[in-house]
């Protein structure tokens, strides 16, 4: 039987709760709305080619972003599992506590800030050459 948690693990996870709960809600009114009579009746009335090319493009827009609320969904999940083993809040990379700052702001997170850096590699600024 897991541990009971208290205090900011007991917080957290309510976050990643909501958090999932929110995104699943986003993600099937999206579903629901791409897949509607509206969108599917636009495809049937002639359009000419630049109409045709927006719909497209919006179409493709609403899948990328069910794929990164999906892609969330994962990683929420992720959170919860190292929550039940005891890991979470712990920095995969260096072993550290993370920030609870950190985990409040993104809570499926599973590196502490100089980790997330390493791993994302140099940001170029605006202005930067290469």
């Amino acid at each position: 039987m897991p541990e009971k948690l208290e205090g900011d693990q007991l917080e957290l996870r309510n976050l990643l709760i909501e958090q999932k709960r929110k995104l699943w809600a986003e993600l099937t009114d999206e579903i629901f709305s791409q897949t509607g009579a509206e969108l599917a009746s636009q495809y049937d009335i002639p359009q000419d080619p630049g109409e045709k090319s927006l719909l497209d493009m919006l179409s493709d827009a609403g899948l990328a972003i069910a794929d990164v609320r999906r892609v969330q969904l994962t990683q929420l999940d992720e959170a919860q599992r190292r929550l039940e083993t005891g890991t979470y809040g712990r920095c995969e990379g260096c072993g550290e506590v993370i920030d609870i700052q950190r985990l409040r702001l993104v809570p499926f997170t599973a590196n502490c800030v100089d980790c997330q850096k390493k791993q994302e590699g140099p940001s170029k600024g605006p202005g930067t050459t290469l």
